[in-house]
């Protein structure tokens, strides 16, 4: 794989990556805190809709996020790029936690949360998402340091000097 293929791939990542980091981080500290504020009459739909538009607007980049993490895993055991090993298996270890968790806390919550608010159910729902929101952080930390040892160094220029 060409030098270029794989700043490709890494360029994807850390923007999916990225992309991902913002928005939990949104839904951790702005979003998920609002549901308790929604008031009994409205929840329901609101809480529809809050799955319906957040799984329409991380869809794209939850799977490049994925796809681009599986290439890197490839490039890291299968194509020899050893120097990339160690931050792409922290990152893969941290995307495993962020889908266990929102597979078997995350998911699960917001269909209990699909009947109408529950504080305790809440509550679960927070400290999931906060575990999550911590493993996409090092995800985020992750891509960077994958992206800084595929991106090729600038030499320093020198000044030329002409002759008199």
């Amino acid at each position: 794989m060409s030098s270029s293929q794989v700043r490709a791939i890494v360029i994807a990542h850390v923007v999916a990556t990225w992309f991902m980091v913002g928005l939990i981080w949104t839904i951790h500290v702005v979003h998920y805190p609002l549901f308790a504020e929604v008031g009994d009459a409205t929840y329901v739909a609101f809480q529809s809709a809050h799955v319906d538009r957040i799984g329409k607007l991380l869809f794209v980049p939850w799977l490049t996020e994925g796809i681009t993490l599986l290439a890197l895993l490839w490039l890291a055991f299968i194509a020899g790029r050893r120097e990339l090993r160690t931050p792409v298996m922290i990152g893969a270890i941290a995307m495993a936690m962020v889908l266990v968790l929102s597979g078997f806390w995350s998911a699960p919550a917001h269909g209990e949360l699909m009947d109408g608010f529950d504080t305790a159910v809440h509550d679960r729902l927070m400290t999931a998402n906060l575990i999550r929101t911590l493993a996409w952080t090092v995800r985020g930390l992750t891509a960077v340091w994958i992206l800084s040892l595929v991106w090729p160094r600038t030499r320093e220029l020198r000044p030329t000097t002409s002759a008199s």
